[in-house]
C-alpha cells in the first residue's frame, strides 16, 4: 500500500463503478474524518450498498482511487482494509446460539479467549444483549436480531465500521430506540461509522456528516446542519426532510433589484438572479404556516388526511390541484382551524428555494416580505 496525504480515514476520488452497460457510480468523491457518525443518504437503488461494497473491497471499482488511514487501497481486498460490517440482512447462522453468532468473527481471526471473552462483554453491555446469549435466532424477535447483527459487527477490532441501511423493515419505535443505541455505541467505542439509509428521520438523528447519492454520485457532502439548512441541489433537500419537503414547478423572473417567482401558491420574492425561466421549487412542510385569516397573500387549503407521528401532526393537503404536506405540533391550537376541512395558509418566502429542473442544482432562495 502506497502513502496518501490528509488527515481523513476514507477518501474516495473520482471513483466509478459499471455494470455491464449500466453505470451505478460516477466520479465519486468522499471524505470521512476520524470520529464521524457519516451518513451516505440516497433513495433507494441509488447505489448506496455498492459505494459501501467498494468501500469494504468486496468489489473492485472501475476507475478513480480509494484511501484508508492514508495510504491507498484501491486494490487491496477486506483482509488489508481491517473494517468492520452490519449488513441489510440479519445474516445470522441458525444453527448456533447468539454468543457463537457474535465472536464467530473473533474465532475466524483467531483471536485469544481472553480477547473474545472481553469483546463480548463490551458489545452486550452496550446493545443491552446479555440475557439473550444462550438463545438461537430463531427464537429472538426481529428487533433482538438485529441487535445481535450489529454486535458481531461491532465486535472487530478496528477504528472504521460500515453500517449498510441496518435498520429497514424496523417498526418506528424499534427504530427510535436502535438509534438512540447507535449514537452511544459510536460515541463509547470513539471509533468512525459509515452507515447508509434512504430513511430522512435516520440521516437528521444520526449524522454528524452527510453525502447525498443521486444520480450515482455524490451531489453534495457537508455537516449535517449545513447541508440541511443551505442544500445546493433538491436531492439533498429530498433526503433531508421529515416529513417529505414540498416540491412544485414555478416561473421565475427578474424584477428591478430582485426576482419573482410564480407558482401554484402565488408569488414570492426571491434574492436577485441573473436566471429566468421554469424553477423547481422546494418548500419545507415547516415553512408552510396555517392562518387564521382568508386574506392578503394567504391560499386556501383542502385537508385531505392527517397524521399523528408522536410529538407532530402531519396534516396532508391540497390547494389549486397541489398537494402539500405541512406539520403541526401534535398540541397546536391551530389545529382547529383545519378541522372544517379547509383552511387558509401562507408561505414564508424566505425559505422558498429555486432549483434549476434540469441540473437540480440551487438556483436562489427567496427573501422576507415585509411584514405589517
Amino acid at each position: 500500500m502506497t502513502q496518501q496525504n490528509g488527515n481523513h480515514v476514507l477518501r474516495m476520488e473520482s471513483v466509478g463503478k459499471a455494470y455491464g452497460n449500466t453505470q451505478v457510480l460516477r466520479n465519486v468523491n468522499v471524505t470521512v474524518s476520524a470520529g464521524d457518525f457519516y451518513v451516505v443518504s440516497g433513495q433507494p437503488s441509488s447505489g448506496k450498498s455498492v459505494l459501501l461494497r467498494l468501500i469494504l473491497g468486496l468489489e473492485s471499482p472501475d476507475s478513480g482511487g480509494i484511501y484508508l488511514r492514508g495510504e491507498t487501497v484501491t486494490d487491496e481486498g477486506p483482509q488489508k482494509r481491517n473494517i468492520g460490517y452490519v449488513p441489510q440482512s440479519f445474516a445470522l447462522f441458525p444453527n448456533k446460539s447468539v454468543r457463537d453468532n457474535i465472536t464467530y468473527p473473533l474465532r475466524l481471526d483467531k483471536a485469544s479467549k481472553q480477547v473474545i471473552a472481553e469483546t463480548l462483554e463490551r458489545v452486550t453491555e452496550l446493545l443491552n444483549i446479555k440475557d439473550l446469549l444462550d438463545k438461537r435466532p430463531d427464537q429472538l424477535s426481529g428487533g433482538q436480531k438485529q441487535r445481535v447483527a450489529i454486535a458481531r459487527g461491532l465486535a472487530k477490532d478496528t477504528d472504521i465500521f460500515v453500517l449498510d441501511d441496518p435498520l429497514v423493515g424496523l417498526d418506528f419505535k424499534l427504530r427510535e430506540k436502535l438509534i438512540d443505541d447507535l449514537k452511544k455505541t459510536r460515541a463509547a467505542l470513539g471509533v468512525t461509522f459509515i452507515y447508509s439509509t434512504s430513511d430522512s428521520l435516520e440521516v437528521l438523528l444520526l449524522a454528524s456528516r452527510v453525502g447525498v447519492l443521486s444520480r450515482g454520485t455524490v451531489m453534495e457532502e457537508g455537516e449535517l446542519a449545513d447541508v440541511y439548512d443551505e442544500p445546493n441541489f433538491s436531492a439533498s433537500m429530498e433526503t433531508l426532510g421529515f416529513p417529505a419537503v414540498n416540491f412544485l414547478d414555478g416561473k421565475m423572473t427578474k424584477a428591478g433589484s430582485a426576482s419573482i417567482v410564480e407558482c401554484a401558491l402565488g408569488s414570492f420574492p426571491m434574492i436577485k438572479s441573473d436566471y429566468e425561466g421554469p424553477v423547481v421549487l422546494g418548500i419545507r412542510p415547516e415553512h408552510i404556516e396555517i392562518q387564521t385569516e382568508k386574506a392578503g397573500q394567504n391560499f386556501l387549503s383542502k385537508v385531505l388526511f392527517t397524521e399523528d407521528v408522536g410529538g407532530s401532526e402531519i396534516v396532508y393537503a391540497e390547494s389549486n390541484n397541489v398537494r402539500l404536506v405541512l406539520v403541526l405540533g401534535a398540541s397546536s391550537p391551530l389545529l382547529s382551524e383545519i378541522q372544517a376541512g379547509e383552511f387558509a395558509a401562507s408561505v414564508r418566502p424566505e425559505y422558498v428555494v429555486a432549483f434549476d429542473p434540469e441540473t437540480l442544482q440551487r438556483i436562489t432562495h427567496g427573501r422576507e416580505s415585509p411584514r405589517v
